[in-house]
């Protein structure tokens, strides 16, 4: 692929208003002759999302590469909701990063400007051996353009409350029958003042960005063994698998009224946590990582809980939607095999090892240690074996339709919309939408 000059880049993306940026040139001394009294820099962005501890542990883990390499690496931990819209910044100002971190949604636009570096030519059969995220799962449009730093990881997991399940008679959910049936019969008025105040589902829809369709809607549509796009980038939402989707969520609130009165105004996250981890709510669907275990253990009033990955749409289907997010060699960045020297080190064996056993990641490489919730390692490994865990599908202009669904999947859920209309319009308005790659 020809490498599309930055700046028309930019202009095409504000004119889209598609979020998205590149690396600059940040090193201090010329990578062929590296001084070693003066250090070259390494601009790394990432997320911050290690519970205010991000610049701590990655300062631990980059120490020993710092100083074999002779190189100062410098952070920057940006927050979910401005991380695009940083790296956008970064193309205008020609200040990107020479290592990003980039999610599915965000490849497709970089790799289409050039922005992001195809790592064929880096990568050997060694790392193919032994890195268990290089395989189809983890690719791009068939190629490798990073390294993802753990296995699969913010995984959609269904936590349910026994306390309340061993009350209403009734087993852990393992169907969609199975919680449609439980979420009716698990809302109640426990302090007798004449209001629900215990609930079927925490499910919360009132994000203003399309982030909670990692917990509303992606695995949901695989468990109806649907997809948001086909293999040629068309959004085939108005199928059947889509709108059965639709109405089962629709369902959750308008006809078995199992969802909080207050769920269009609450993120998925702050439902979770006003009620299901106060033991309010029969079931809750959000990631299930350590952070999440270790709120439910120290519940000011706790109660037995269970979890799975496994749940059935009504014809079998399942699938956890997970996170496998990567470290990214940009094409702006001067010294490339130092770059990409980081990228490895931090994804490998030794950095990689630290990172997993500071921050409890799920491995990333074969033979690796579990350093996360012991409960979780046979169910996890065993669902990310058999494909159920997985990441969600690149396309093109995918932020755009994201956004839109999510939109309209409010507007449903506020009964504004049908299930049918809502996925009739998103697919409509997907493929208004210019899909084609740039010319070679």
């Amino acid at each position: 692929m020809k490498k599309r000059v930055v700046s028309a880049f930019l202009c095409g993306l504000m004119v889209t208003g598609l979020l998205a940026g590149c690396g600059g040139n940040t090193s201090e001394t010329d990578s062929g002759d590296q001084s070693t009294e003066e250090k070259e820099t390494l601009e790394v962005w990432l997320p911050a999302k290690l519970n205010g501890e991000d610049e701590a542990i990655w300062d631990e883990i980059s120490k020993p590469f710092e100083e074999e390499n002779n190189v100062d690496v410098k952070f920057q931990f940006i927050s979910w909701k401005e991380y695009e819209t940083k790296y956008n910044s970064g193309i205008s100002t020609n200040k990107g990063p020479d290592v990003g971190y980039m999610y599915v949604e965000m490849f497709p636009t970089y790799i289409d400007a050039g922005a992001v570096e195809d790592l064929t030519d880096y990568l050997t059969e060694e790392d193919y051996e032994n890195y268990t995220v290089l395989g189809d799962n983890y690719k791009i449009f068939g190629k490798n353009y990073g390294i993802a730093q753990g296995g699969p990881e913010a995984v959609l997991t269904m936590f349910y409350n026994m306390d309340i399940l061993n009350e209403i008679g009734e087993k852990a959910p393992e169907t969609w029958e199975d919680v449609l049936r439980i979420a009716s019969k698990a809302g109640k008025d426990t302090d007798g003042d004449g209001t629900i105040d215990q609930y079927g589902i925490a499910q919360g829809w009132g994000q203003t960005f399309y982030q909670d369709l990692n917990w509303n809607w992606y695995s949901f549509l695989y468990q109806a063994g649907g997809d948001i796009f086909d293999d040629e980038g068309k959004c085939i939402l108005d199928n059947e698998d889509g709108i059965e989707t639709a109405q089962f969520l629709y369902d959750l609130k308008n006809t078995e009224g199992a969802l909080p009165a207050d769920t269009m105004s609450l993120t998925n996250g702050e439902a979770f946590e006003k009620y299901f981890l106060t033991g309010k709510a029969a079931i809750g669907f959000t990631g299930g990582g350590s952070s999440t275990f270790e709120q439910l253990k120290s519940a000011e009033d706790p109660f037995e809980f269970g979890f799975s990955y496994d749940l059935q749409g009504y014809d079998g289907d399942m699938g956890a939607r997970a996170s496998v997010d990567q470290l990214v060699l940009m094409s702006a960045a001067e010294n490339k095999d130092l770059a990409f020297s980081f990228i490895k080190y931090v994804t490998g064996r030794e950095g990689g090892e630290k990172y997993h056993e500071l921050a409890k990641a799920n491995p990333n490489m074969t033979d690796q240690e579990w350093y996360g919730v012991p409960e979780m390692e046979e169910p996890y490994l065993e669902a990310v074996e058999s494909s159920v865990i997985r990441p969600i599908k690149a396309a093109r202009r995918a932020t755009e339709v994201y956004d839109y669904l999510w939109k309209d999947l409010q507007e449903m859920m506020n009964g504004s919309m049908t299930p049918e209309e809502a996925m009739k319009d998103v697919t409509e308005y997907a493929n208004s939408l210019d899909y084609q790659a740039p010319e070679e």
